[in-house]
């Protein structure tokens, strides 16, 4: 019996010119006298359709079998239904916070002055204006010109359904992005629903899961899809109540690094503010920049804490497990827990655990180390010691990134026709990136570590900051021809040498300060 496949084939070559050739060979074992294979032929054309038909079925094999896996997934729903299997989230974007000075213009008032929580405001942006809003009840004093009043980036969204009274409901707000937690609890201002929801039969609140929960429990479960747009769940009649009658939703959107703005920034009213006599004409400024905002978990950070969210899971014991919760607090770029271990000034039993902030957003997408707030070091003992307690032996607390400030003095020569001002703005930025806590992706940026991270060979602590790779982030500048040959060709906080960190020291970028070698002038 003669063969009607070829000796030789390769399953792993699977596009249209593949499988054409595959075919043809095919054809010429059952079919010899077959030799015309010319496209107009009416048998290639139904062999070219097959052909086209095992492209795309290949196509879409291939995409079904890559999303099913988190290293080859590229979808950032196929992340969330994965996430969905081990209790892990992709979080959503964090709201900036700050606040404002509202001020009359004129004289004091003999009247208070009531400033509601939720008072819209927006920065003056010509174009796109970032909206915000108070998030406290206030009042400026009859006898006073002024009041400080908190501000969030974020505006205040409602909405209303009909229950279908059926058991596993799922209702999707319209509403983008939606802002994570915006909705955990009911809460109500008089008769008014702030944030929450509420049906005929009453009030619900968010609960992680169905789990434990009764026939009567008015609770509901959240997720963020890939639109940033929120699926609100009900239970079942046995595990949650089915809500009953008009559900009604109050929610907030907002957040991301577009709320973290410079001081001044934020100068109109949007709503109107009147004492009980009549509208009163006031002024408002943020006197200081406002901070907090994240953008929602990237695919790539999701994938690498994903994995890293199995290692801990009811208890913190380790240094890394102390790492990697608090590194899934929104907000955390960096963290180190330091023992005696690595760092001779720390007692037994005791560890430190270093926080490093998402600063602002760069350029090139990368993030700029920053400085934690008070809340965020609140958010990461409350995940530890609430969320996955450690051991009651062990004593720790959370502490600001001990910093080591990196200042650059380069003296370049510029390439034919580069403009000196413009390749000084290039190294700038290219030096902001080099010293970046996180990559655009939202990944760690490898070159840049506590120096308890930063290893040689052998796995031993070298913790330092290489002169030479400062060197290359300034050379491969474009526009720059070379950097001057002598000893004081690049300075590193004054010397020709790598910088050296102690264990729990973390690099920033300091000063940087150029000098063109082909006109001895510094450039701005």
């Amino acid at each position: 019996m003669s063969r009607i496949t070829p000796v030789t084939l390769d399953y792993s070559d699977r596009d249209f010119e593949a499988l054409k050739l595959r075919l043809q060979g095919l054809i010429r074992t059952v079919f010899p006298d077959w030799t015309d294979f010319n496209t107009a032929n009416f048998g290639n054309i139904l062999l070219e359709m097959f052909c086209f038909v095992g492209d795309v079925l290949h196509f879409y094999q291939d995409r079904q079998a890559a999303e099913s896996f988190t290293p080859t997934l590229t979808q950032r729903t196929s992340m969330i239904r994965l996430g969905q299997l081990i209790n892990f989230s992709l979080t959503g974007a964090t709201a900036a916070t700050g606040s404002v000075t509202v001020a009359l213009k004129g004289s004091a008032s003999a009247e208070d002055l009531p400033i509601p929580r939720g008072t819209r405001c927006t920065s003056n942006n010509s174009v796109d204006p970032i909206p915000f809003q108070t998030t406290e009840d206030a009042t400026l004093p009859a006898g006073s010109t002024s009041v400080v009043v908190d501000v969030e980036q974020s505006e205040r969204r409602y909405e209303s359904f009909d229950s279908a009274e059926e058991p596993n409901q799922e209702v999707i707000l319209s509403h983008t992005p939606f802002l994570e937690n915006s909705m955990d609890t009911v809460d109500r201002d008089g008769i008014d629903l702030v944030y929450g929801m509420t049906a005929v039969d009453g009030d619900y609140h968010r609960v992680d899961s169905f789990l434990g929960c009764s026939s009567t429990d008015k609770v509901f479960t959240t997720l963020i899809d890939h639109l940033d747009r929120c699926h609100v769940r009900f239970g079942n009649g046995m595990t949650g109540a089915i809500p009953q009658g008009e559900m009604n939703f109050a929610y907030k959107i907002g957040g991301g690094t577009q709320g973290n703005i410079e001081s001044g920034k934020i100068t109109v009213l949007t709503d109107t503010l009147s004492f009980p006599s009549g509208p009163a004409p006031v002024t408002l400024t943020n006197t200081a920049a406002t901070s907090g905002g994240v953008d929602r978990m990237g695919l790539e950070e999701a994938k690498a804490q994903a994995p890293a969210s199995l290692r801990t899971l009811t208890r913190t014991i380790t240094k890394d497990d102390f790492e990697t919760v608090a590194r899934s607090v929104r907000g955390v770029a960096r963290a180190l827990m330091a023992t005696a271990n690595e760092y001779a000034g720390i007692p037994e039993n005791t560890g430190r655990l270093y926080v490093v902030a998402r600063g602002i957003k760069l350029a090139s997408g990368r993030i700029a180390p920053g400085t934690p707030s008070a809340t965020l070091l609140a958010q990461v003992a409350t995940a530890i010691n609430s969320g996955k307690p450690p051991t009651i032996t062990f004593t720790w607390a959370p502490y600001t990134a001990v910093t080591k400030t990196v200042d650059v003095l380069a003296r370049v020569h510029l390439a034919k026709g580069a403009i000196a001002s413009v390749v000084g703005s290039a190294i700038r930025e290219s030096l902001k990136d080099f010293f970046a806590a996180q990559l655009s992706d939202g990944t760690d940026n490898t070159s840049i570590d506590f120096g308890a991270n930063l290893l040689d060979v052998q796995g031993e602590i070298v913790g330092e900051i290489a002169w030479s790779d400062v060197l290359n982030a300034v050379r491969d500048v474009s526009g720059v021809r070379k950097i001057d040959e002598s000893a004081q060709g690049l300075l590193l906080n004054l010397r020709h040498e790598s910088v050296t960190l102690t264990p729990v020291e973390f690099p920033v970028l300091g000063t940087v300060t150029l000098i063109d070698m082909d006109t001895n002038l510094t450039i701005s």
